[in-house]
């Protein structure tokens, strides 16, 4: 445990020493911002013209499918792709092997650093979307507050589950920029799929980056719920498997 721990720290430490990881998450918090400032604006232009109060400032939920669905998936790509495929194209992933750590476990720690940064980064947008809310005159109940906090800690599951996906498909990237293009374009092509064959709406992992709505909401049946577990759970426990046996087998 000492081991993974202390390769978990360093993951993370690799991530922010750059500072693009930095200007991201500034980018974010400016889209928020600049959300609630001119979605007050025309609310106040429009509750005059129309009579009645209308507000467009940003709720934590209004933002959360903006940020779940395209910025977080390519967040989680950079980080994988930076961890996995650029240490291995910079030839310094065989000075990670000669750690006392077990390769299934700095794999493990790479994900984690990742999905942890994307958790500071939702947590830092729920704050200023809730403090914004709040600000304008249009803030929640705690019940609402604790709600909508369940609903983004909901989100850690699919989101853990496509960073495994891109870890398999960055363990088999030669280049860095290459890596990404392929992330990009396969997310891009497991989302448009659905609308075109509707079966697979139901099929694949990526459908369900949203599932919390299902959670927080009026529950489905039973065999519903097994259902989407055993199919998010099934494609997170076949990508992490696959990805540790490939980092187990790679030669660096």
């Amino acid at each position: 445990m000492r081991a993974f721990a202390a390769s978990y720290q360093n993951e993370w430490s690799k991530l922010m020493t750059r500072r693009k990881y930095y200007v991201f998450m500034g980018i974010g918090l400016l889209i928020c911002l600049l959300w609630a400032l001119i979605g007050n604006l025309l609310g106040n232009v429009l509750s005059q013209n129309v009579g009645a109060f209308l507000s467009l400032t940003p709720s934590p939920m209004g933002v959360l499918g903006i940020f779940l669905n395209i910025i977080i998936p390519f967040l989680l790509f950079m980080g994988v792709t930076d961890l996995i495929t650029v240490e291995a194209s910079e030839k310094t992933m065989k000075a990670m092997l000669l750690r006392p750590v077990e390769r299934w476990k700095l794999f493990s720690a790479k994900l984690l650093a990742v999905l942890t940064y994307a958790a500071l980064y939702l947590g830092s947008v729920f704050l200023l979307s809730s403090a914004l809310q709040f600000l304008f005159g249009n803030g929640e109940s705690a019940h609402e507050l604790l709600r909508m906090l369940v609903s983004y800690a909901l989100t850690f599951v699919p989101l853990a589950v496509l960073a495994a996906f891109a870890a398999l498909i960055a363990l088999m990237g030669k280049s860095g920029t290459l890596t990404m293009f392929i992330l990009l374009m396969s997310y891009l092509l497991l989302r448009a799929l659905p609308m075109f064959i509707s079966i697979l709406n139901e099929m694949l992992f990526t459908s369900y980056l949203s599932w919390y709505r299902v959670w927080v909401g009026a529950l489905p049946s039973g065999s519903k719920l097994a259902q989407m577990l055993v199919i998010v759970l099934g494609f997170g426990t076949v990508f992490f498997t696959l990805g540790s046996l490939l980092f187990e087998k790679k030669e660096y």
